[in-house]
């Protein structure tokens, strides 16, 4: 893998396949290389997000072609610069040249398909007081009731419980293993783990499981899974979770509206207290989703969705682009043809900030792709630009109002 040439990672087609979620075996190269070199994750995080950002503004076939010749581009510029292609060690300062400008050329499509479609997207400085962004933040509360707040943990095992060890990686990630010198508990013991307003965090649970918590979240899972004859997990708010494979124990996620049985696979699942309702959707392998009431259950398919009104009990599926549904994982908001109290929930719970109304045409409708690494007012200001809106901050507050 180090004899890779990063400069050419966007032909490569198992990198494509592992930022699209959509082969378990160039997923599974791919984060095995990553763990063996966790030096180089940051950038190559980086250039997974820049490709998710291309191909969501590549949807329409004009688009699509601009991203064959920005290939091509690439390549040949490439070549005229060096008459040689760069390798992948050292890989630093090389990936990052290619991140660079990759993602100058994404900008440069982006602002392109807005002018076209909702407004050019502008950047905004103001010398007020700036609310950044949310980023690693989480608490770990263990079966005995200690909590650990995970961001002010030091890298490393924050501790042990019956046979496992829980550690805090460089990375940020909390990944759990198995300690064969311990004796495991006869009882299940529960650990949970929970963002708030402004957080996120990445956990590789002990069967190995990966799962993604998006802010406001949280997640209760057995602290050992081998005596289980299914590994069950409770989620509230929004998680997506990469499963390992074991056709014996079935995964199953449970929400307060439905449960989401997988034998090893790739799948987002929404499910917000303040949301109308609760989403399911597939990027790899399938799922069956039920629902708690009624019993109803219908089988995904990747690229599918279901959505549950809450305490309605029928399952809706539809065909979704999964890469705009788990945006919020690399780095990204992506809207699409959605008011402008959908967008403020989502923007509430990443910034830490409350929304005030004061009178909005419900019937407008807003899309464009944003960085969720910018500050709020930036957030704002692009947002005003592309509709008939006025956003104003106070304190911890954003004023909604109609622009007269």
């Amino acid at each position: 893998m180090t004899d890779k040439d990063i400069s050419h990672l966007i032909h490569d087609e198992s990198f494509l396949n592992y930022c699209f979620s959509r082969n378990g075996d160039d997923i599974r190269r791919w984060e095995e290389w990553l763990a063996e070199n966790p030096e180089h994750r940051n950038e190559v995080e980086d250039l997974k997000s820049v490709v998710i950002l291309l191909a969501h503004e590549s949807k329409t076939r004009e688009s699509e072609e601009q991203f064959s010749l920005l290939k091509q581009r690439i390549s040949s510029d490439e070549g005229r610069a060096n008459g040689k292609r760069f390798r992948v060690y050292p890989l630093i300062a090389r990936l990052s040249l290619a991140a660079s400008f990759l993602l100058i050329c994404a900008i440069g499509i982006v602002i392109y398909q807005s002018r076209r479609t909702s407004g050019t997207l502008k950047p905004h400085r103001t010398g007020k007081t700036e609310i950044g962004p949310g980023g690693n933040k989480a608490y770990l509360t263990l079966s005995n009731g200690k909590k650990i707040s995970l961001t002010d943990a030091g890298n490393g095992a924050i501790a042990k419980q019956a046979g496992i060890v829980i550690t805090k990686a460089s990375d940020g990630r909390l990944i759990y293993s198995v300690n064969s010198t311990e004796p495991a508990l006869k009882e299940i013991a529960y650990n949970t783990i929970e963002t708030p307003r402004g957080g996120q965090y990445e956990v590789r649970l002990p069967d190995g499981t990966t799962a993604w918590l998006n802010a406001a979240s949280s997640l209760k899972y057995p602290l050992n899974f081998e005596d289980a004859s299914e590994r069950r997990v409770e989620l509230k708010g929004e998680g997506y979770f990469e499963v390992a494979k074991d056709k014996g124990h079935p995964f199953i996620v449970k929400t307060a509206y439905q449960e989401v049985k997988v034998l090893g696979t790739h799948f987002n699942i929404k499910a917000y207290n303040d949301e109308p309702t609760t989403s399911t959707t597939l990027l790899e392998g399938s799922v069956m989703v039920s629902e708690t009431g009624s019993g109803r259950r219908k089988l995904l398919r990747p690229g599918q969705q279901s959505d549950i009104l809450n305490n309605n009990g029928e399952i809706y599926v539809s065909n979704v682009n999964p890469s705009e549904v788990i945006a919020w994982k690399s780095g990204y908001f992506i809207f699409d043809n959605q008011d402008i109290a959908s967008i403020m929930k989502v923007i509430s719970r990443w910034y830490d900030v409350d929304a005030v109304y004061n009178g909005y045409n419900k019937e407008e409708r807003f899309g464009g792709t944003f960085s969720r690494s910018a500050n709020l007012s930036e957030i704002l200001k692009n947002l005003e630009s592309l509709g008939k809106i006025d956003l104003k901050i106070k304190g911890r507050r954003v004023i909604v109002s109609n622009k007269y």
